[in-house]
C-alpha cells in the first residue's frame, strides 16, 4: 500500500516534469523560428549593400556568374574589366579606370576613376564594396565593384543606368 502511494507520487512528479519539459521545448521551437526569420531578413539586407555615397545599391555581383544573372535582369548596363597595376588608364564605358595599388592578402585596392575630365582617387577600398559616383550631364549614378584582387591585378565591373551614354566602342 505504501509502495503504491510512493509510486503514484513519483508518477505524478515525473508527469509534471515531462509537461514542464514539453513547455520548454515549445518555447525553444518558437525562439528558433523567430531567429530564423531574423536571419533571413538580415541576409536580404546584406544582399543589397549601401555604397560609399550612402545610396542604396541594388544587388551586387560577387562573381562573374552573379554578374550574368544581373545582366539578364536588364535593370542596368554592365561592363566587365580587368586592370593591371602600372598600366595606362583603361576606358570602361564612358569612364577610365587605373589601378594604383593592389593588396591581395587584405583584399584592398586603390584606383583612379576618371569621369567628366575629373580624376578621383578611390583609396584602400575593399573587394565587393560598391564604389558609387555621379557622371555625365544628367549626373547619373555609376557603380563600380571589384570582386577579385591579385598581386598586380583587379577584376570587376562597372554598372551604369540604362539611360546613360553608351561608349563608342563597347567592351
Amino acid at each position: 500500500m505504501r509502495l503504491e502511494k510512493e509510486q503514484k507520487a513519483s508518477i505524478t512528479a515525473v508527469s509534471g516534469e515531462i509537461s514542464g519539459v514539453r513547455t520548454d521545448v515549445g518555447g525553444v521551437k518558437t525562439d528558433v523560428a523567430s531567429t530564423k526569420a531574423d536571419l533571413e531578413a538580415t541576409k536580404a539586407k546584406l544582399q543589397s549593400t549601401i555604397g560609399d555615397l550612402g545610396v542604396q545599391s541594388g544587388l551586387i555581383a560577387h562573381t562573374a556568374g552573379d554578374l550574368e544573372v544581373l545582366k539578364h535582369k536588364g535593370d542596368r548596363n554592365y561592363y566587365e574589366f580587368t586592370l593591371l597595376r602600372g598600366a595606362k588608364p583603361q576606358p570602361v564605358s564612358t569612364v577610365s579606370l587605373q589601378l594604383k595599388k593592389a593588396d591581395a592578402k587584405k583584399g584592398k585596392f586603390t584606383m583612379n576613376v576618371t569621369s567628366d575630365d575629373k580624376t578621383i582617387e578611390k583609396k584602400d577600398r575593399n573587394v565587393a564594396e560598391p564604389i558609387q559616383f555621379y557622371s555625365g550631364r544628367d549626373h547619373l549614378l555609376f557603380e563600380l565593384v571589384v570582386w577579385t584582387v591579385d598581386k598586380n591585378k583587379a577584376t570587376g565591373y562597372l554598372s551604369t543606368p540604362k539611360g546613360a551614354p553608351v561608349p563608342v566602342t563597347a567592351n
